[in-house]
């Protein structure tokens, strides 16, 4: 009995006579029966199908729907397996075979022969000069094993996702994974098709969504799917259907470790995980750790464990209550052979997710202890897209099923069929909110190591007009939606913030919360940008750019922004906002150290955030930001970006033209290139017996930019590294205050730009 995977059985020796022999291949709708005599099922209460794969076919879907082979092996080579070291370092690689041998073996990458050699059994070899396979690299390699005239060839990556406390590392890199839940329904053929061509566009398409992962609802994938699984780059997680024998269990993870891509071996979905289960459970883990480098986890929902607890009233007293109701007991066991959980959440990702409470889910981690995607997360659907009805003329779906037809009469009988177009379009809207506040919710817990998301299509084998997809069961987005939208919360790397459900706001109100990077590409983000865009009626209105310096990878990081500074320490420090040229003269012959916010004795122009109009003499088209202690901890390129935009906007450029002094500013503000004019934002000099220093930035109170810089400047100037590196007379300085020539009135010539969409004047109805 078998049917998740291929197989093999021996012929007994002395059973074929000479002459012509048969050999006959029975198949049967009858539902197998699984561990302890149970039914072997999907997983839900009352089915009596065997998995998904016949689930979606009504449970008629016995029969040969794959290729049939008899073959007769000229070596005795039957199988070979290829792991991974948990340090990556080496691989060790079992051939199986029916006696001992003597082979030559070789890794090679395409016509490139990487590494060679001849063993009698079990070997190992180094990995150094490999690349390691991962999603966003899957590079491949092929080994061969030659003895006599015979070639057993075997494609293989260097990969291994590993557990981290409660988190994974994928070949030692932070790893979250990003999953769908496929389930098995294909509306052109019923059962899975054998065209690698298929799975391949189903897989990139995934990939182009940003997920890196698939579950695969209590059904092995076909071959085909895994090895374009392999090719493409995406981690499988390979589930048995329910209540597999341990004699399938068997073929199916000899199936699947031959492939890269699987990573993760589960027993099935939501069955009670009584006592005598988990001691089959954990045999099943030991044929994973023993013969693969893959992880295992029991069940995808753990019954019995995390919820459903009123199946068994005798086990009452078993339970505990806090953080969340469990069997303390069971966790126990199955924490001896599980590497991670598929949980259930008690559903605040599924059946609740719009309700979720973060913090509590978080909390909720001192129980399992390891790794937990979290199970099915957005059950959300839309109506039924009554459009897609005749793709479905001449499949076997079409013929026998009614889904759409009988919608019709019901709609037509209540007079909404004309609606209902525009009700599907509604819902899809409706929808779309929903997923991506689910997926924001579960992203921002920090004990969560991934999701499988139970929508990437519909898929109506549940019950007829299960939609509940991002996708229509043919892998086409539903309208409003955009792969760029899904990026936004499904990518390695996301923003968020903890805003929750709140989006009404009044005009007026502070808008206060904290936005937090959820960073999974690369081990840390150095020098990383905040960019800030505010819209209204489709328009921009407002744009900022914040540095945040560095964000670590594999966690959640709230971005600082810039530190919050609460009061200023002006130290021995003389300062004034602004300050006369006699002033400031007999504050130097005193020997004062001296800071002025403001640009006075300087003349100055209008400074702004925005560049000079193309072709004016008015404006600034350049700043420049010279190597200097006040911006130690602030990455700035050498220029004012974003995180200057309010300290520019109602600022003054402080007109430093004279031939007499050297033009060496610390934040130069460079004029039009047809009118111009050497001027800065920042500049220090000594004279007579003093120090003093300029800057003409807004510095407005509530401005956390700019509370910070007047901080640092104050901090500088009170520090041993205050020492400006040109001294002026008195002459020097008036010969700087007195510039003459006519200063620019800013820009108020603004020329229409018939590019500009937003702009073009509309005639008048």
């Amino acid at each position: 009995e078998g049917f998740s995977t291929e197989f093999d059985m021996d012929i007994p020796e002395g059973l074929l006579k000479d002459g012509e022999n048969s050999v006959v291949l029975s198949v049967s709708n009858h539902t197998l029966d699984g561990f302890e005599g149970g039914a072997t099922t999907d997983g839900f209460s009352g089915s009596c199908v065997v998995s998904l794969a016949s689930r979606a076919a009504c449970e008629y879907s016995g029969g040969i729907w794959g290729d049939v082979e008899l073959r007769v092996y000229n070596s005795p080579l039957r199988d070979v397996a290829i792991l991974v070291s948990e340090d990556l370092g080496s691989i060790f690689v079992k051939p199986e075979s029916i006696e001992n041998i003597s082979f030559d073996w070789e890794i090679c990458d395409g016509d490139k022969v990487l590494k060679q050699g001849v063993a009698n059994g079990e070997f190992t070899v180094e990995t150094d000069g490999l690349e390691y396979w991962s999603p966003e690299n899957p590079k491949l390699y092929v080994l061969k094993i030659k003895y006599g005239e015979a070639l057993l060839e075997r494609s293989f990556g260097v990969r291994r996702l590993t557990v981290d406390g409660v988190h994974f590392r994928l070949n030692g890199i932070p790893y979250y994974l990003r999953g769908v839940c496929e389930h098995f329904y294909y509306p052109e053929t019923v059962n899975a098709c054998h065209d690698i061509a298929y799975y391949r566009t189903v897989i990139k398409k995934f990939k182009e969504l940003g997920f890196n992962y698939i579950r695969f609802h209590t059904v092995v994938p076909a071959e085909e799917y895994m090895q374009a699984a392999d090719e493409l780059g995406i981690l499988m997680h390979v589930e048995s259907p329910s209540n597999t024998t341990f004699e399938e269990w068997m073929d199916i993870v000899k199936v699947g470790r031959r492939h890269t891509s699987t990573v993760i071996y589960c027993c099935g979905n939501e069955l009670q995980l009584y006592d005598n289960f988990l001691e089959h459970l954990h045999r099943c883990a030991d044929e994973v750790h023993a013969k693969t480098d893959s992880l295992f986890s029991p069940m995808s929902a753990l019954r019995g464990l995390e919820y459903n607890f009123h199946t068994e009233p005798e086990l009452a007293d078993e339970l505990v209550n806090e953080p969340m109701k469990h069997n303390p007991r069971r966790f126990a066991i199955a924490d001896e052979f599980s590497d991670l959980y598929n949980s259930y959440t008690n559903a605040h990702h599924s059946y609740f997710s719009m309700s979720c409470d973060v913090e509590k889910v978080d909390s909720w981690s001192e129980v399992y202890k390891k790794p937990r995607l979290t199970h099915e997360i957005c059950i959300d659907g839309t109506y039924t897209d009554l459009s897609l009805k005749d793709r479905y003329k001449g499949t076997r779906i079409g013929k026998y099923g009614n889904m759409h037809e009988s919608l019709e009469r019901h709609l037509e009988e209540k007079g909404l069929l004309k609606r209902a177009p525009l009700y599907f379009k509604n819902s899809c809207e409706w929808q779309r909110r929903n997923r991506k506040y689910c997926f924001e919710a579960v992203r921002r817990g920090e004990n969560i190591a991934g999701y499988d998301f139970l929508g990437p299509i519909d898929t109506h084998w549940h019950t007829l007009g299960y939609d509940v997809g991002m996708m229509n069961e043919f892998y086409e987005l539903k309208p409003g939606e955009s792969v760029r939208n899904v990026l936004m919360y499904n990518s390695d790397t996301v923003l968020l913030t903890d805003l929750g459900r709140k989006a009404n706001f009044a005009s007026g109100d502070l808008l206060s919360c904290k936005i937090l990077a959820s960073c999974y590409c690369v081990s840390a983000l150095d020098d990383a940008y905040l960019n800030i865009r505010l819209t209204m009626d489709d328009q921009t209105i407002y744009r900022r750019r914040e540095a945040v310096g560095r964000v670590e990878g594999g966690k959640n990081t709230k971005l600082y922004l810039y530190p919050r500074v609460e009061k200023y320490d002006e130290g021995n420090a003389m300062v004034v906002n602004g300050i006369g040229e006699s002033d400031l003269a007999s504050a130097m012959e005193a020997g004062k150290t001296l800071v002025s916010f403001g640009a006075a004795p300087f003349k100055s122009n209008a400074m702004s955030f925005k560049i000079a109009l193309a072709g004016r003499a008015e404006g600034n088209l350049a700043t420049v930001i010279a190597d200097h202690p006040i911006f130690n901890d602030l990455p700035h390129g050498g220029f004012c970006g974003w995180q200057f935009e309010s300290l520019m906007e109602g600022g003054r450029a402080l007109i430093t033209d004279s031939d007499k002094v050297h033009y060496e500013p610390i934040i130069e503000v460079a004029s039009s290139h047809k009118n111009a004019i050497k001027q800065s934002a920042l500049v220090e000099f000594n004279m007579l017996n003093g120090r003093f220093l300029v800057c003409s930035f807004n510095f407005k109170e509530d401005d956390p930019a700019a509370r910070w810089l007047k901080k640092r400047i104050l901090d500088y100037v009170n520090s041993d590294e205050f020492a400006p590196k040109h001294t002026i007379t008195k002459e020097d300085l008036h010969s700087l205050t007195s510039f003459g020539a006519v200063l620019s009135e800013g820009n108020s010539n603004f020329a229409f730009n018939p590019n500009d969409k937003a702009m073009v004047k509309r005639p008048k109805k």
